[in-house]
């Protein structure tokens, strides 16, 4: 067993010893190795970021929340145009569905509506643009994961008598009271001013967007100001208190009654979308997949093509050393112990390319996420697959120009000058 270690023990010796000695052939041996790890790293980093921010969506739904739009993109994976199409040639989503729709199921389900505009927001010499106006119903709170900081939330007496009062956001409180409090002061909103009731509380960020840049006014304020023409609201319903239904039943139930509300016939396709956290989360699953087919072949093709360049390395290096390799063999070498040096060798060069490779991928996913706002990591799985692949393409491609190394005849080897 000693024995067996020591011959393991100087193969790697000697293996470190031919790399180091030949430091250029070993940077243009690795070099693809480490751009194909870093490829499949951050692609993997990208995926899980994407997945990540997909189930965060999906999250800010609310459970058991079911959302009804006039067309919405997961029901048309793959077919952008059918999507386009369907944003024009549905009808819209109006006040007298939202009213009929909760007429129909207000013993068991909590409607609630809301319509987003963006708007330029000021007060005094400041402005704030790209505001998102939420126009929505006073149980808009219980439909969403909106939550309240300070102040109060609008009320049913708010949007009945459409009166002119709002709840910010965090962006838009501390950029237009930086050092005052919000509530109770004015603010102006499309040449109208707004009485501040609320604060809301801070939502964070996604995709490097602020969520926290809105305003929410009463939706019948919304309607009398901006109107509704050329606007689909989105309706949101979830199952009353005292009401024990399931997921699928809220999305059931209010999937019939809006096809009751619209008048559609058996057989007839919905002319509106359904979207819940589950329904997002699918879409999400079968978006990765997709990507991560195409991906993922790619970059094994990249792989295979720098694990081609280790072997032609590999047999350049045997080539050269032939003489080296007939001095061992004379002097007592078994060919296993050449076989065991060069798949060393290969297998250390594809390590360190791999282990460069993933330390350039950590850096960049950082400096994307850095810039972009992005939540990013490096997956643990990834950075193991990483490895374990590197090392992998060392020890195959390493094989035939091991397997000829060690067949060399000794007499022809020492003759080669």
């Amino acid at each position: 067993m000693t024995f067996g270690f020591s011959r393991w023990a100087e193969a790697l010796r000697v293996a470190i010893a031919a790399i180091l000695a030949h430091r250029l052939r070993s940077f243009l041996t690795v070099i693809g190795i480490v751009i194909g790890i870093a490829v499949v790293t951050v692609v993997a980093a990208l995926l899980e970021g994407a997945q990540d921010f997909i189930n965060k969506t999906a999250a800010g739904l609310g459970p058991g929340i079911v959302r009804i739009d006039k067309a919405s993109f997961q029901d048309f994976v793959g077919d952008a145009q059918a999507f386009a199409e369907a944003r024009a040639k549905r009808p819209d989503i109006s006040l007298d569905d939202f009213r009929g729709l909760r007429e129909r199921v207000k013993d068991r389900l909590l409607v609630g509506a809301r319509i987003d505009a963006a708007l330029p927001i000021g007060r005094g010499g400041r402005s704030l643009d790209g505001v998102v106006v939420q126009g929505g119903t006073s149980n808009i709170s219980e439909l969403t994961t909106i939550k309240l900081d300070r102040g109060r939330l609008l009320t049913e007496f708010d949007d009945q008598y459409r009166r002119t009062v709002c709840v910010i956001g965090k962006d838009v409180d501390e950029y237009l009271f930086p050092e005052t409090d919000a509530v109770g002061k004015l603010v102006k909103l499309g040449g109208s001013e707004y009485e501040v009731v609320g604060v809301a509380a801070p939502l964070g960020s996604s995709i490097g967007a602020s969520q926290d840049a809105f305003v929410q006014i009463p939706l019948g304020t919304f309607t009398r100001i901006f109107g509704t023409r050329s606007r689909s609201i989105s309706l949101l319903t979830r199952a009353r208190s005292d009401q024990l239904l399931t997921n699928p039943e809220v999305e059931e139930l209010t999937r019939v009654a809006m096809r009751l509300q619209r008048g559609l016939q058996p057989g007839d396709d919905d002319d509106f979308s359904v979207t819940t956290s589950k329904s997002i989360e699918a879409f999400a699953g079968r978006i990765t997949s997709i990507v991560a087919l195409v991906l993922y072949p790619l970059t094994g093709i990249a792989l295979a093509v720098a694990g081609v360049v280790v072997m032609n390395m590999m047999l350049a290096s045997v080539t050269e050393r032939t003489r080296e390799i007939g001095i061992r063999l004379a002097i007592g070498a078994r060919r296993s112990d050449i076989l065991i040096q060069f798949l060393i060798e290969s297998t250390l060069l594809t390590l360190v390319g791999g282990l460069i490779g993933v330390v350039l991928a950590t850096l960049l996913v950082q400096l994307a996420a850095l810039l972009t706002g992005f939540s990013l990591t490096v997956p643990i799985w990834a950075l193991l697959a990483a490895i374990s692949v590197s090392s992998s393409i060392g020890t195959i491609f390493g094989v035939f120009p091991a397997r000829r190394a060690a067949r060399l005849d000794p007499i022809e080897a020492l003759r080669k000058e």
